[in-house]
């Protein structure tokens, strides 16, 4: 289940601790949680990206990409938080599934001692 990152104190720590994934012109910071399989997201979209129609594009088609890898089981639980720059609006939409699924897979694997 994917839920909206609506608590303030939960965006600070996935800002502040998230590991982070990024692949093209998505990122992603994630924090895990030991709650069962339950993922709050948070979009970052920010203006210099382009106008309100082109970051709600991007909002909609990331949310979509994200649904479908919920539904394969690609999606990590815990809270993250999902950026992307203006390529996403124009890129194909596979290419933005298999952007957000690599930035996924790298926020949410941790990193091997000293490195």
């Amino acid at each position: 289940m994917i839920a909206p990152l609506r608590d303030r104190r939960t965006l600070s720590t996935v800002r502040e601790q998230g590991r982070r994934g990024r692949s093209g012109p998505v990122t992603v910071r994630h924090v895990g949680s030991g709650e069962g399989d339950r993922c709050v997201v948070a979009f970052a979209i920010g203006r210099r990206t382009g106008t309100a129609v082109v970051r709600n594009r991007i909002r909609r088609r990331l949310r979509a990409a994200l649904g479908e890898l919920l539904a394969a089981g690609a999606v990590p639980a815990g809270a993250m938080v999902i950026s992307a720059g203006a390529p996403v609006a124009r890129a194909p939409f596979p290419a933005v599934r298999r952007d957000l699924e690599r930035a996924l897979v790298r926020a949410s694997t941790p990193r091997p001692a000293g490195a």
